[in-house]
């Protein structure tokens, strides 16, 4: 596994400067004290970057893969899709499959879904899952509540059918947005037969409503993870939940009677990096030395759509 973060690094105090807060208003709701931006580089190049070092740490070769899979709602392009501009970048085969799956903050455990299926018919031996986000790109730097969250950065992983790790088990769910509480308005129709006026591509974002909507769905994926397998998170040894705001992480703690430690955590210095935050606390846990063989590990992912979903394999 791998992760690649932008070199440049914007804090809460840099954030107080082009919008009405502070560092302690930022950090106290979300434990954020600072997050990167791209400057020069879009989705496809953290992607890459990320790609070519899980590509290392996994002991293969581009050519060993049988697909690649980018999860991502901000693409460099409409088209061609991220999955095929790292796919050319890494001279991969042509006899691959290369596609985007766009799960917002679930897309990385919409894709462990879709990788774990495409290995169970064994066509596919390696596969290679990444998430890579560039949100700043797509922020309104004048909505105070929304701007100070998120941050850009991509994670990926190999996943293969040989090996000592394997699922356990698995579950993806949607969810009705009645609010419309989390979205980003797309391209308007415009054609010879009809004109629209152009709208903000900017994230909207109702947080008290997502707060909650998180809360749920966590709580409901733990909950029918225990009932389907008789396990409990007692017998894990990491949870990785998206990495959204501290405080949704500390309640799941809290309720659920589990430590602090269990819950891996780097959002304070990376902030909600959406479909990217679940691999790039993977590679964090691996690079401390706390990752290690025959480990169980629960991840949930939970976004706009809505939609959540939780995956847990022994590595």
């Amino acid at each position: 596994m791998g992760s690649y973060l932008p070199s440049a690094v914007f804090t809460n105090d840099d954030m107080a400067k082009i919008v009405d807060t502070n560092h302690e208003w930022i950090h106290s709701r979300s434990g954020i004290s600072s997050r990167h931006f791209a400057t020069e580089e879009n989705t496809h190049d953290l992607a890459i970057q990320a790609a070519k070092i899980a590509l290392s740490d996994a002991n293969l070769n581009a050519v060993d893969l049988d697909a690649i899979l980018v999860a991502t709602f901000t693409p460099s392009e409409i088209t061609p899709s991220v999955a095929c501009r790292v796919a050319d970048a890494l001279e991969a085969r042509d006899d691959i499959l290369a596609y985007d799956l766009n799960g917002a903050c679930s897309g990385f455990v919409y894709g462990l879904e879709t990788a774990n299926a495409l290995l169970s018919t064994g066509k596919y031996k390696h596969i290679l899952l990444i998430g890579a986000e560039v949100i700043s790109k797509v922020l309104d730097f004048s909505d105070r509540r929304t701007c100070i969250l998120f941050g850009d950065g991509a994670g990926a992983v190999v996943l293969s059918n040989t090996g000592e790790g394997k699922s356990l088990w698995s579950k993806t769910y949607r969810k009705f947005d009645a609010k419309c509480s989390l979205f980003a308005p797309g391209v308007p129709v415009n054609n010879p037969l009809v004109t629209h006026e152009a709208k903000s591509q900017k994230v909207q974002m109702d947080g008290t409503a997502v707060f909650q909507f998180a809360i749920e769905a966590i709580q409901r994926a733990i909950k029918e993870f225990t009932q389907e397998t008789g396990m409990t998170l007692d017998d894990l040894d990491h949870v990785v939940l998206h990495q959204a705001n501290q405080r949704i992480t500390s309640y799941i703690a809290k309720t659920f009677k589990q430590t602090d430690a269990k819950f891996v955590s780097v959002i304070e210095d990376i902030g909600n990096t959406s479909a990217a935050s679940i691999p790039i606390a993977l590679t964090a846990l691996k690079k401390e030395n706390r990752l290690l063989p025959g480990q169980k590990i629960m991840m949930i992912g939970f976004g706009a759509g809505l939609t959540y979903g939780a995956f847990v394999l022994s590595v």
